[in-house]
């Protein structure tokens, strides 16, 4: 490749609220400065990709044949009704459906003009991937009577918290960070139940919640994980990063 890779994340969408301090009142996307950083670091092009309207997803088809992979970021949650559920009562969840909807059209597009283009999700990019390919989530743990680590996956205050993940040998996971048990940051109350078809679990935490996963024929190089590697500043995060930009200029 004689042009440095260029990589596509997803975006995060806050819709129009009226007085809202810092910002006009209108919609916006965003993205945190975490997900971009270590992918210029290392050479790679990072492009942003907008939640478009329905009517301008035409121009996706553009954007994946430019992109050579593409990292679905974390944010939001998924809504229920997109894998299946009604919403239960407590479950907590904040939807931006218009986010929801352009990240499972991309996807679909992604696959028809590279179908083995790298990809890296993370958390609720891990979530979008499993339910997109016929996988199911949990919608909220307290709600789904979900019994979880002591510690849980997130504070009460809907903050990061510590845990323990097994990674298991032979996946490509375990190829790049090493197998065993990893340290990881956690921020989530959704998380995946029935896994997709064509896929493996790669991690687990210690309450059995999946935390990683992967393609089982490897015809691509995908890493999902539920974790937050881009808020990590250790080694094996660092790997992750290197080893999908890698991919990417191949």
């Amino acid at each position: 490749m004689t042009r440095p890779p260029i990589i596509g994340i997803t975006a995060s969408w806050a819709p129009f609220k009226k007085g809202r301090p810092f910002f006009p009142d209108s919609a916006f996307d965003y993205l945190k400065c975490e997900y971009y950083e270590p992918i210029a670091r290392l050479g790679a092009l990072p492009l942003i990709i907008p939640n478009l309207l329905p009517e301008q997803w035409p121009l996706l088809d553009t954007v994946a044949r430019q992109i050579d992979g593409l990292l679905l970021s974390g944010g939001s949650d998924l809504a229920p009704d997109l894998f299946g559920q009604d919403e239960l009562p407590g479950s907590d969840c904040v939807v931006r459906r218009r986010r929801d909807e352009l990240e499972l059209e991309l996807l679909r597009r992604w696959d028809l003009i590279r179908p083995h283009g790298p990809i890296l999700a993370i958390c609720r990019g891990h979530q979008v991937l499993n339910s997109l390919y016929g996988g199911s989530l949990f919608q909220d743990f307290d709600a789904c009577g979900v019994e979880t680590i002591p510690q849980g996956h997130r504070t009460p205050e809907k903050r990061r918290t510590y845990h323990d993940v097994e990674i298991f040998s032979g996946t490509l996971l375990s190829e790049v960070i090493g197998a065993g048990r990893h340290r990881v940051n956690s921020s989530h109350h959704q998380g995946i139940d029935r896994l997709a078809n064509g896929f493996i679990v790669s991690a687990r935490a210690e309450d059995g919640i999946v935390e990683a996963m992967e393609m089982e024929d490897r015809t691509r190089w995908l890493v999902s994980v539920q974790w937050h590697p881009e808020a990590m500043d250790n080694d094996e995060s660092a790997r992750i990063f290197a080893a999908f930009v890698a991919a990417c200029a191949t």
